[in-house]
C-alpha cells in the first residue's frame, strides 16, 4: 500500500465534503428512479442532469484546489467531452499519472456520496 499524499489528502477531503453540499441529491434518487433514463442531453433524467452537475462542479472543485500540474491535456480534455455529453458519451478518460489517478478517485468518491455509481465516472483505459 503506498502512503497518502498530500494530494491525494486534499482531494480525498474535498470529495468528502462535496457529499454534504451535494446531500439532497440522494433524495432525488428515489424520485428518479421512477424516470426513464435519457439518451442524449436534451433527454437526460433530473436524476442523470443531477449527478453530471455534480461530477462538473467536483472536477472544478479538485482542480482548483489540487491544481493542473502532472494532468494532460487529453485527460483534461477527456473528462470535459464528458461533461459536455451531459455526461452520457461512453468516454474512455484514462488516468495515467499519479496526480490523473488522484482526480479520478476525487471525482468516483465525490458522485458515488451524492448517489451514483462508481461506473457512473468516464474512467476507463480500453487501449
Amino acid at each position: 500500500m503506498r502512503p497518502m499524499t498530500a494530494r491525494f489528502s486534499l482531494s480525498f477531503g474535498l470529495a468528502f465534503s462535496l457529499v454534504f453540499a451535494g446531500s439532497t441529491m440522494i433524495a432525488a434518487e428515489a424520485a428518479a428512479a421512477e424516470q426513464e433514463a435519457g439518451t442524449v442531453a436534451g433527454e437526460r433524467s433530473d436524476w442523470q442532469t443531477k449527478k453530471c452537475d455534480v461530477y462538473a462542479k467536483a472536477l472544478a472543485e479538485i482542480l482548483e484546489h489540487v491544481g493542473r500540474e502532472g494532468v494532460s491535456e487529453r485527460f483534461l480534455a477527456q473528462n470535459q467531452a464528458f461533461i459536455d455529453s451531459g455526461c452520457l458519451a461512453d468516454v474512455d478518460a484514462c488516468p495515467e499519472s499519479e496526480a490523473e489517478i488522484e482526480i479520478a478517485n476525487g471525482l468516483t468518491i465525490a458522485t458515488m456520496n451524492a448517489g451514483a455509481a462508481s461506473s457512473f465516472s468516464p474512467f476507463r483505459c480500453r487501449g
